[in-house]
């Protein structure tokens, strides 16, 4: 402080008055009591919903298996943009390789289609612990303490409410895999070999919540089912009638309830295994091969390839990271012409944009993403930093 013109700081004045160091104030409230119990400097925990993803089961989707029972027989399409297409290679990850799907990423090992219109879900089960108290003696006395593990490998239902959009894919989606369920019961239908052999459930979803910090870039708390299926499709809703309104506002939003086996809080084991869906799916993901393969989104340029990308959480610092291949990396910085002609400002700029987006939340889309946009905006930031030059204009008569 010798060469500064005030010998204390601001901070240093609060530490003498009433309100404390703010510098220190988690530190001071973790380290000894608030005697004097005066409002602290601290602040609230903010935290953002995040993210909710489910994994794709894996069914046997084959065209003679499909051929077994009727009601799959929409599943043939030969058209890739079709919702039916869309279905089956998204519920059947093999044989989305084959078909070229245009709407289903094969190297995606969630559903993006459940993730982007997910409204709510609930039912999630607390840690209790079970205890044993012992008889009252003759004056009441009786002891109690910790008599088993809290650890949730129970069955329980969750509840997850999910916006209708155009076309009813997700309606589609569950009311195919609730039939496969029962069909694969029944022995209408096959699973794939290996799935008999290691006598693996082949419809088996894993849900995973990813709680994040308030700027949606760190996972704060983190945790996935055992194992989940569909059990319930509010189908009857859609065909109820009234002649109070020519369209049917309850099928604006629906809900889908899971049958859930297990839970696992906070482990960081979840961070392996969310990203090993992702190193199983898309082999560019995998350690050897992502530097050179794949690029990581900058945060500021996220918005420019939002609906695209793969996740990963750092393990070291739980960043959540967005990556892409390096050739659609290339292919979009040439297209909205950006590669290296961001200044600073451009990228604060950008930054806000995608601010100003992720508060209004995920825009979920089928379709391949439109850029016009985006190109438009950034053509426009670059004209604008760019050196005006005079040009001549021909004069009409």
């Amino acid at each position: 402080m010798s060469n500064s013109l005030f010998p204390v700081t601001v901070d240093d004045l609060f530490k003498i008055s009433y309100i404390g160091s703010i510098q220190q104030a988690i530190g001071n409230s973790f380290y000894g009591i608030n005697h004097r119990q005066i409002p602290t400097a601290l602040l609230a925990n903010r935290e953002r919903y995040g993210y909710t993803f489910f994994t794709r089961p894996q069914l046997n989707l084959q065209s003679a298996n499909i051929r077994a029972q009727r009601l799959f027989y929409p599943l043939l399409t030969k058209d890739t943009n079709t919702v039916q297409n869309y279905v089956r290679s998204i519920l059947d990850p093999r044989v989305a390789l084959t078909l070229n799907p245009t709407l289903c990423d094969p190297y995606n090992g969630f559903i993006p289609v459940l993730t982007n219109n997910l409204k709510s879900i609930s039912g999630w089960d607390d840690y209790i612990a079970p205890t044993y108290t012992s008889d009252e003696g003759n004056y009441k006395e009786s002891i109690s303490f910790v008599d088993g593990n809290i650890l949730n490998y129970q069955t329980y239902d969750i509840e997850c409410t999910f916006r209708n959009t155009r076309g009813d894919p997700i309606i589609y989606m569950i009311y195919t895999w609730l039939l496969y369920q029962s069909f694969v019961f029944e022995g209408i239908m096959s699973p794939y070999p290996d799935m008999i052999i290691e006598n693996e459930i082949d419809y088996n979803t894993r849900i995973y919540r990813l709680v994040m910090d308030k700027s949606n870039t760190f996972v704060r708390k983190i945790l996935a089912t055992g194992a989940s299926f569909p059990i319930t499709l509010p189908l009857g809703n859609f065909f109820d009638y009234t002649s109070d309104s020519p369209t049917n506002s309850e099928i604006y939003d629906f809900s889908i309830r899971f049958r859930c086996m297990g839970i696992t809080y906070q482990d960081d084991i979840l961070i392996h295994e969310f990203n090993k869906v992702t190193k199983i799916f898309n082999p560019s993901m995998r350690d050897q091969n992502r530097a050179s393969d794949m690029v990581k989104v900058p945060k500021a340029l996220l918005v420019i390839f939002n609906n695209r990308g793969y996740p990963r959480i750092n393990p070291a610092t739980y960043e959540l990271e967005w990556y892409v291949s390096a050739q659609m990396y290339n292919s979009r910085m040439n297209l909205v012409n950006i590669k290296g002609n961001l200044d600073n400002s451009s990228l604060s700029m950008m930054e806000a944009v995608e601010a100003a987006a992720s508060s209004v939340g995920p825009s979920p889309s089928l379709v391949p993403l439109d850029l016009s946009v985006a190109a438009g905006y950034t053509e426009s930031l670059i004209r604008t930093q760019a050196p005006k030059k005079t040009t001549a204009h021909p004069t009409t008569a």
